[in-house]
């Protein structure tokens, strides 16, 4: 059998044709976990550190209102579900009813990690809030602006 030049430069080609197919191979990462994790637009028990997280990577806002039962507590949630229900695809609500005044918190964590404290903020201005705090824009945000 006569070895010529391009015998040699074909087994070459085939050689790096199938290396690359190897390596384009190895290199995607497939992912068999056999779950996804499904997120809800409310959670009335407490989220984890690794919850917040994987919802903040979503691109979605957190609502973090955690609430003594009383009279103002019966105010907001509701404005904070109708909210919610509007920007389901934005935004997710943890609304959980807690028994001291010390651990209530009422805030708005955008993914970008900035904390925005809803103390003060009234029905008519939650959307203002969410529009300037959020960077996936709903088109009621975007319409604001023209």
């Amino acid at each position: 059998m006569k070895i010529d030049k391009q015998f040699v430069f074909s087994l070459f080609v085939i050689l790096m044709m199938i290396t690359w197919a190897a390596g384009m191979a190895m290199s995607y990462n497939i992912d068999v976990s056999p779950e996804r994790v499904k997120i809800e637009s409310i959670y009335t028990e407490p989220l984890t550190g690794q919850e917040k997280v994987a919802i903040l990577r979503t691109g979605k806002m957190l609502i973090e209102y955690l609430y003594v039962p009383g009279e103002e507590s019966l105010n907001k949630v509701p404005v904070y579900e109708s909210f919610v229900s509007r920007f389901s695809d934005f935004v997710v609500l943890q609304r959980v009813e807690v028994s001291a005044e010390n651990e209530t918190l009422d805030q708005m964590i955008a993914p970008t990690g900035d904390v925005i404290p809803l103390d003060n903020v009234t029905e008519t201005n939650l959307v203002d809030v969410f529009c300037e705090n959020t960077y996936v824009q709903p088109k009621e945000c975007l319409l604001k602006s023209i």
